[in-house]
């Protein structure tokens, strides 16, 4: 089948997160057929990370509001001679089948499974492997077969000027990325206990904090921050490609089980995820693919992420840091 392949795209229309544990899909796919076309469909506001992608040759965007007519245009425009849906949306199946796209891959299980031609018959709900490995099985179907885990992502020159000046005139050299929210995508932590970990590297560590987050997040961000004197709110203040540029800079970053998470593996940057153990929410499916890392979750099984406390955190950042106690 892969003689035909002149163009391939790939949807993954949802989270960041799930979209950086999608960039494997493309690094094997420029293994496998390295003069093929990998577009990526993505929303608005993930394309920028896969604009980042050195293994991403185009972008569409995608709207879930805009009409299937739309849709199909887009991807009729394409000529495409295959899409791999790795997040099933009736609207991208069907606007794929009209546009007359040869081969269609997705999951067998939805109602609208008949408007693909490859179905792949394996459920995601019980989270035995990874999230990159779950959507790696449909581009198999390719002739793909060999698997790079890599979620490489390049750092806009333009927005690596913009956090360089941001850094100077905050007098930030060597500081810890702290990330309190999730957009209500995950368990969090909780703002007492990120308010904590915040205090204790300030004054314990001696080290400077940025805490990061959406426009939405601001009253979050402002009452972990206000009063600690090394540590700044920034929530709402960078654009996408800012927040992965503040992210290559950091030292390390904190978070719960989130979109940053991945993007700060992806710069590689040490990481430290905070997580429940409930499926599907657990790091066996969602962990950040990197060896700099520390995945904490509740000792006793539970998705209660306050089971956690700040010392267990505190531990795992002089481990990454290699910082002595006291």
């Amino acid at each position: 089948m892969s003689h035909n392949l002149g163009k391939v795209i790939v949807s993954r229309t949802d989270h960041i997160g799930d979209v950086v544990l999608a960039l494997p899909v493309f690094a094997s796919l420029k293994k496998c057929f390295p003069e093929r076309r990998a577009i990526a469909l993505v929303s608005n506001y993930t394309a920028d990370v896969v604009r980042s992608s050195p293994f991403v040759d185009d972008v569409i965007t995608y709207d879930p509001n805009e009409s299937i007519f739309l849709t199909w245009k887009k991807l009729k425009k394409i000529e495409a001679n295959a899409i791999v849906i790795l997040f099933p949306r009736f609207k991208i199946a069907a606007a794929s089948f009209l546009a007359g796209i040869p081969v269609r891959i997705g999951t067998a299980y939805r109602l609208y499974s008949f408007l693909l031609n490859r179905r792949i018959r394996e459920h995601r709900k019980y989270s035995v492997k990874s999230e990159s490995e779950y959507n790696l099985t449909l581009v198999e179907v390719l002739g793909c077969k060999e698997k790079i885990f890599d979620t490489t992502l390049n750092i806009n020159e333009a927005a690596l000027d913009s956090i360089d000046v941001f850094l100077g005139k905050n007098c930030l050299t060597k500081f810890i990325v702290v990330h309190p929210g999730s957009g209500g995508s995950a368990f969090e932590w909780g703002p007492d206990n990120f308010r904590g970990i915040v205090k204790t590297i300030t004054n314990d560590l001696g080290l400077n904090v940025v805490v990061t987050g959406t426009v939405q997040e601001n009253l979050l961000c402002k009452n972990i921050s206000e009063g600690i004197g090394n540590a700044i709110n920034t929530a709402g203040r960078f654009s996408m490609l800012e927040f992965i540029a503040l992210l290559s800079k950091a030292e390390l970053f904190i978070s719960n089980s989130t979109g940053p998470l991945h993007l700060a593996a992806a710069v590689g940057t040490p990481l430290i995820g905070i997580y429940p153990n409930g499926k599907p929410m657990a790091p066996v499916r969602w962990m950040p693919l990197t060896d700099k890392k520390i995945i904490l979750v509740p000792k006793d099984g539970s998705n209660n992420l306050s089971l956690i406390p700040v010392g267990e955190v505190t531990e795992a950042v002089r481990k990454l840091m290699n910082i002595e106690p006291r």
